[in-house]
């Protein structure tokens, strides 16, 4: 059974979002008008909407409501479809011509994901609401919805797979926040949708919990704990006929972009198998993850701070504990098919890293080296010229057929590169251009032309340190010692050296001005 990602995950995302949002405004808004905006954006992603309407003192009851999605076929994957079904909903007129929206709780929700071919999986979910306050204002062409509440919990009460109705003790799972906050606005104009949306919790928690029944005492639960969560966001979704794919909807002018933020994160897992169990917990201090998209271009920019994990009992032989001040990961890149250079860029950060004594004692017992904190870090920029827009399946298909790459490299800088452990550290910095006419020099690849500057300390002395462990041999080190000979020049300072790698436009490649190729 295929999960809900790429096109088809965008759209029931935004579904939701339809569906539990609310929207605000200086004029006037009625019941009907409210769900005619709502019901046009679920028909607009692609959902088939059916309802029953009544109406009563000026109030429009949802009576039956059910969200039906196609899931085309693809990839070798028989079609399907997804079907989501509601409680009854109340929209309210309140009187100052704002417009509240009313849901039961616990709120019952159905889901069923069907593929042709194979048994349907059906969930029933409860959520349940603590002074829910969802209101929208403003007119058809400017909603805004303002929503709050003390608590809310989703809880899984019923799974069904493969034709067999799955007990809470083999699979479970809860989520809830604490008090929450927000508004999201929507605006329609020039046949685009536009929205934003701010939102805050200061507390979200979930449990999951399973069992395997093909193996008793399998076991395994997983819950953890987020504080001080805000998500901020906006979108244009453009007008697009139905069953549009991601291509169309990104030509027409789609654009995304939003912010997720955290002040603290903790887990804990217990994992059981054959008897022996496995417990551990992580944590964190906060993190965020940003990220954009349109149609020729997306970045996203991921990171934690003093991210901490420890576990024992299992498979393990002793327990294990390791830290890391920092974690990150950056990635910008062209979408669109382009005949000019286009901007990329890729970081990753793995700063502060430092594991426990008893992960050391393993290789260092004798506390050989020094443990100060490790770290692998790297910022590349660079340009490339994509050949295939990735949201064109046919002509993604047709370069690989040809085993033609989807893009060419035409020129890359290593703005900063640092790898420090065990007393030894390299750092670098430098940029390449690329030839598409000569892929004859480097065996295929578009020749390359610039050059590269190192800078060592700590090699020597690491050396030493790795033969006084016995992890390196004599010959090996006499070896290693020749290389750094080889390839680098003394530095001003003891054990230190440098190496600039140079590629001309000849093809040459020279080490510190001494050719090597």
């Amino acid at each position: 059974m295929r999960f809900l990602t790429g096109d088809l995950g965008a759209r029931l995302g935004v579904g939701a979002t339809a569906l539990t949002l609310a929207l605000p405004a200086h004029a006037d808004v009625t019941p009907a008008e409210v769900w005619d905006d709502l019901s046009e954006l679920l028909e607009g992603v692609g959902y088939e909407v059916s309802v029953t309407e009544s109406e009563s003192g000026g109030n429009l009851m949802l009576g039956d409501l059910t969200l039906r999605m196609a899931i085309p076929e693809s990839e070798g994957q028989a079609a399907g479809d997804v079907t989501l079904g509601l409680a009854d909903l109340t929209l309210e007129d309140l009187g100052d011509g704002t417009v509240g929206l009313r849901f039961p709780s616990p709120m019952p929700i159905e889901l069923r994901v069907s593929e042709e071919g194979t048994e349907p999986v059906e969930m029933t979910l409860e959520l349940a609401q603590q002074a829910l306050s969802l209101v929208a204002s403003g007119d058809p062409d400017a909603l805004n919805y303002t929503y709050s509440a003390e608590a809310t919990k989703l809880e899984l009460v019923r799974l069904l797979a493969e034709g067999k109705e799955l007990s809470r003790d083999i699979f479970s799972a809860s989520l809830a926040t604490g008090p929450l906050s927000g508004s999201s606005q929507v605006a329609t104009a020039d046949g685009k949708r536009r929205y934003s949306h701010s939102y805050q919790a200061d507390e979200l928690r979930y449990d999951l919990s399973g069992s395997d029944p093909e193996q008793p005492g399998s076991t395994g639960q997983v819950s953890g704990r987020v504080t001080g969560l805000t998500s901020r966001g906006e979108s244009v979704i453009p007008e697009a006929a139905p069953g549009s794919d991601a291509a169309a909807i990104m030509g027409a002018g789609f654009e995304g972009s939003g912010t997720i933020t955290f002040d603290s994160g903790q887990t804990t897992f217990a994992l059981t198998d054959g008897g022996e169990t496995m417990t551990g917990s992580s944590s964190s201090q906060g993190g965020s993850l940003k990220g954009a998209i349109d149609g020729t271009r997306m970045s996203y920019d991921f990171g934690l701070k003093a991210l901490s994990y420890e576990a024992e009992g299992g498979d393990l032989p002793f327990p294990i504990s390791a830290a890391i001040d920092q974690l990150g990961l950056n990635l910008s890149m062209p979408l669109a098919k382009s005949d000019t250079p286009q901007d990329m860029a890729l970081g990753v950060t793995l700063g502060g890293l430092t594991l426990s004594d008893a992960i050391w004692g393993i290789f260092d017992p004798g506390a050989t080296l020094p443990r100060d904190p490790a770290t692998l870090a790297f910022d590349l920029t660079g340009k490339v010229t994509p050949l295939v827009s990735l949201f064109d399946p046919a002509g993604l298909t047709k370069l690989e057929e040809e085993e033609t790459p989807p893009a060419e490299l035409n020129a890359l800088t290593l703005n900063s590169l640092t790898v420090s452990a065990a007393g030894a550290e390299i750092t670098g910095q430098g940029d390449f251009a690329f030839n598409q006419e000569d892929t004859q020099s480097f065996g295929g690849m578009p020749a390359p032309e610039g050059e590269v500057t190192f800078n060592i300390s700590g090699a020597n002395g690491l050396i030493d340190k790795l033969i006084a462990m016995g992890l390196l041999s004599q010959q090996d080190a006499m070896g290693a010692r020749m290389m750094l000979g080889m390839f680098t020049v003394p530095g001003s300072e003891p054990d230190t050296q440098t190496s600039t790698i140079e590629v001309n436009e000849q093809g040459q490649i020279l080490a510190n001005g001494q050719r090597i190729k």
